[in-house]
C-alpha cells in the first residue's frame, strides 16, 4: 500500500511539474491534482513504519534460531 502511494504521489507531482502555463484563475483541474497529492502524502504520513522484526517475519525470516 505505501509502494503504491509513493508511486501515486511521484505521477501527481510529475503532472503538477509539467502543468502547461499560464493557469487561469478559473482552472478546477490543478487544484484538484494538489489537493489529491496532499491527501496521499497526509494518508502516507499516517503509517507507521515497520519495526525491523516485522519486516524480517514478513520477508519469510525466523526468528527461532536451530
Amino acid at each position: 500500500m505505501r509502494l503504491e502511494l509513493e508511486r501515486r504521489i511521484a505521477a501527481l507531482s510529475e503532472e503538477i511539474r509539467h502543468y502547461p502555463g499560464p493557469i487561469a484563475r478559473c482552472d478546477e483541474h490543478l487544484p484538484a491534482l494538489l489537493e489529491e497529492r496532499a491527501r496521499l502524502m497526509k494518508l502516507l504520513q499516517s503509517y507507521e513504519p515497520c519495526s525491523p522484526e516485522a519486516l524480517w517475519l514478513n520477508d519469510g525470516g525466523n526468528t527461532h534460531a536451530a
